[in-house]
This record gives C-alpha cells, structure tokens and sequence, in this order.
C-alpha cells in the first residue's frame, strides 16, 4: 500500500493572509504533500475537532459545494467548543437552522461532524439519540420531537397517481379448453448447455473531488468511517469513504 507523507505543520503560526493562501492553494490543484500541510497548518491554530479542521483546510471533504479559503479560515479561527450542555443546544440549533433552510455555511457543512464529536465530550443523551437513528424517517421525527430545525418533505409531484384507486377487473367467461393432439411417439430428449459462470463484478470505482476518479484496491471497516484505499491518476491514496462518491 502506497502512504504520502506530508510535512508537519509549522511551529510558529502563521498570519491570517498566509492561512487564506495555504487554503486556496490546497482547493485548486495543489499537491498532495501541500493540500495536507495546509490542513495540518489550518488544524494547529483552530479549536476546531482536528479531522475537521484537517479536511476543511486541505480541501478533502465530498461536499455540495466548496467555501471560499477566507470563509474557512475565518470560521475555523472562530470556533470556540461548547463548554456545556447548553452551549452544544445552541450549537445544534444554529446547525439545523442552516441545514432546514438549504443555506451554503460552514456549519451545515461539518455542523453534523462537529456535534458528533463534541458530543463525545458533553454528554447530551437526547442528541445523542438522534446522531445514532440510522433510520431517516425516525431521525426526521427525533429531530422534530427536539424543536430542532427540519427540512421540509419533497412534495408528491403527482398527486392523482399517489391516490390512484386500482380500477376493478371486468370478469371474463373462462376459456374453453384446447385439446391438445397426442404424439405418436416420445420427443428425443431436450439437450441443455450448462450455464456458464458469471464474471466477476467489475471493481468499485469512486469520485474524489480533489483527486478525480479511481479503482477501489482495498477497504477497511464499514460504513462512512472506514479507510478506502483507492488507485487513483496520481497513485493509490487512503481516504474515508464519507468523503468520496462511489460511481
């Protein structure tokens, strides 16, 4: 398995116009080696979770749609962790009032993956709850039940064809029976080729927006947290599948 180191972050921090640069650089085409360095850097100087601030800064994440650098590092300077219950309340509530209304902000972005985190570190059973539902029907409900925010259902684009009462079947008189001739004597036997064996499945290929599209080598784990490793242009690269699409 091939790994790409990336330098460590600088010691000495590094000034706001520097930051923007090193982020800008990283969402345009930059190296790997440099897209990590500015994650690493962006990470070192935030209260951010570091993952979060890893990915945002190095322009890793599968996203709808990309920040702006300075809007990154603005808010990842920002960010200062709940010290409390209420402190995670209001998170959540400023999160899904962004996520409800469709709004293109930093929070509805990662504002998910940082309550999961910070929920690890102030306990909030009822949050809790509604990050583990793995059913959305359910999670939509626990979400509502919390006064949180919620996206509004997509409208039944034909409503005649939701409520559409099948129409009764017309009795027909039964078929009168064809009498079929009796051979005179037996078919010779029916010779049939065994099947052949399917092929293979083609491998799983996947699409990075930074790294563009690859073949899935190896994968470790389950779920949107498991490590993917996947060939891509530039070489084999491991990632978390929540940041890539499969194609």
């Amino acid at each position: 398995m091939t790994t790409h180191e990336a330098p460590n972050a600088p010691e000495a921090p590094v000034s706001r116009d520097e930051m923007i640069t090193m982020v800008s650089r990283a969402h345009k085409g930059a190296s790997y080696a440099e897209s990590s360095l500015a994650g690493k850097t962006l990470a070192a100087q935030s209260k951010l979770p570091r993952l979060i601030a890893e990915n945002l800064g190095a322009g890793f994440g599968q996203w709808d749609f990309f920040p702006e650098a300075t809007a990154i590092v603005d808010f990842a300077h920002a960010y200062v962790p709940p010290a409390n219950e209420e402190d995670v309340w209001a998170l959540a509530r400023s999160w899904a009032s962004d996520d409800a209304a469709g709004r293109q902000t930093l929070l509805a972005l990662v504002g998910r993956d940082i309550l999961e985190h910070e929920l690890r570190r102030v306990a909030v059973p009822k949050l809790r709850e509604l990050f583990d539902e793995p059913r959305a029907s359910r999670a939509r409900a626990i979400r509502t039940e919390l006064g949180l925010a919620t996206p509004a259902l997509a409208p039944i684009k034909d409503e005649a064809k939701a409520t559409k009462v099948p129409t009764p079947r017309t009795e027909r008189a039964p078929a009168k029976a064809v009498k079929q001739p009796i051979p005179t004597r037996m078919p010779p036997p029916e010779f049939k080729r065994p099947a052949k064996a399917a092929p293979p499945p083609p491998p799983k290929r996947f699409q990075h927006p930074k790294f563009g599209e690859g073949e899935l080598l190896s994968q470790a784990g389950e779920g949107p947290e498991s490590k993917l490793t996947i060939k891509f242009e530039r070489g084999p690269v491991t990632v978390q599948a929540k940041y890539v699409t499969e194609i």
